[in-house]
């Protein structure tokens, strides 16, 4: 099955800042490299005697995961096996998403770090990408003057007593038909404002790991209505941002 996911909306401090020409040139677009953490993020079970006795614990883990997302290997690197047994029983249940380099899916190894709390009575863990470290490619500075579009005010979503907008029609993006064809999997981050019409404008792209989806990413989104953004009560034009996420999963 092929999907793509909207990952969700992203707070911008500013009004959009122009990192690509609206032309959307990809030699001008950096490369998503945020670590993609993995779905379904089962939490660790505190082993009952050690809860019990007040013991807390740590356990650091690697996951190596394939191009395909299988997992290869999860090892143990330090922790009490108490510890460690619960870990690795609820990472195994997690779905890894390995870091897509240009579209193409890489082995990914990760680094998790799980620590067992006695006073909170849970585990909670932190992902870290170990490798591949993929570098942006090099793209020019945004530009020190902020887009005002229409000539409304365009408010940050930092600022106080602010309601962001909500999305009332969101039409996917459609894969295309090079990335479906060469399998590609990756984001696309988009920024933009959202009027007080609840309509997006100076769509821009932030990045993107997924080049050859770009223009199906900025098309879909382009078509997403919203409740617009408030303050004290009244519609507002703010400025946020998108990542869309463009996923193959086999049947």
């Amino acid at each position: 099955m092929i999907r793509a996911v909207v990952v969700g909306l992203i707070a911008c401090n500013l009004v959009v800042l122009v990192w690509a020409d609206q032309s959307g040139r990809q030699s001008d677009i950096p490369s998503c490299s945020a670590t993609p953490l993995p779905d379904n993020m089962v939490r660790p079970k505190y082993p009952k005697d050690a809860l019990r006795s007040g013991t807390a614990g740590q356990v650091e883990l690697r996951a190596i995961v394939a191009p395909d997302s299988k997992l290869k290997n999860l090892a143990v690197i330090s922790g009490n096996p108490e510890f460690s047994q619960s870990s690795l029983a609820a990472i195994r249940k997690w779905r890894f998403r390995p870091v897509s380099d240009q579209g193409h899916p890489l082995e990914t190894i990760f680094k998790i770090h799980v620590r067992f709390d006695p006073m909170l009575r849970e585990a909670n863990s932190d992902v870290e990408l170990e490798s591949p470290q993929v570098e942006p490619r090099p793209h020019s500075s945004p530009p020190s003057v902020l887009q005002q579009g229409s000539g409304e005010q365009v408010h940050g979503m930092s600022e106080p007593g602010i309601v962001g907008p909500k999305p009332l029609y969101q039409p996917e993006p459609e894969f295309s038909e090079a990335s479906r064809t060469k399998g590609e999997q990756g984001s696309v981050a988009i920024a933009m404002v959202v009027g007080t019409d609840g309509l997006p404008r100076d769509l821009t792209f932030i990045c993107s790991s997924i080049p050859a989806s770009n223009q199906n990413a900025v098309d879909a989104v382009g078509q997403w209505k919203f409740k617009p953004a408030t303050k004290d009560g009244e519609p507002i034009a703010v400025a946020i941002a998108v990542e869309i996420s463009f996923q193959q999963y086999k049947r």
